[in-house]
């Protein structure tokens, strides 16, 4: 049997994702219990504040959980060519979103080490949906 030629993109980027997203997962939670604390305080701004911070800990979770499912199915997946399409699909939206908060910061002239921040997020994305890409087109020539 040959070997799915994208298969050591996939898997090491997948665990990249399963490790960042568990970890993601946890600030999350943090985040979600220290805004459910402010609520509860009883002050105007404190209630203002913990519904803001539950709001994005809930926007978190979404992205946390997403990851996490990109992940495992990476490396699920990784020796499974015919399987690739779903990882190159998950990967190219990541990508897609990547590109567009980029395109936004520097519209917004933001500063340098943002825009290499953005840049550096794209990296393992990128890495993910090449080795999917390849997977899939080893799939589609056999």
């Amino acid at each position: 049997m040959t070997q799915a030629p994208g298969r050591g993109l996939l898997k090491v980027t997948g665990i990249i994702y399963i490790i960042l997203s568990a970890l993601g997962l946890i600030g999350t939670l943090m985040t979600l219990a220290g805004g459910g604390l402010l609520a509860a305080t009883g002050a105007p701004m404190g209630a203002v504040l913990g519904v803001v911070f539950i709001v994005a800990a809930i926007i978190s979770l979404a992205q946390g959980a997403f990851g996490l499912i990109m992940g495992i199915l990476g490396v699920q997946n990784c020796d499974k060519p015919e399987k690739a399409g779903t990882c190159f699909v998950l990967g190219m939206i990541v990508v897609v979103l990547g590109a567009i908060g980029l395109v936004g910061n520097l519209l917004g002239r933001a500063d340098g080490a943002t825009i290499f921040g953005n840049l550096l997020g794209l990296v393992i994305p990128v890495l993910y949906t090449v080795g999917a890409y390849k997977n899939k087109e080893f799939a589609q020539s056999m």
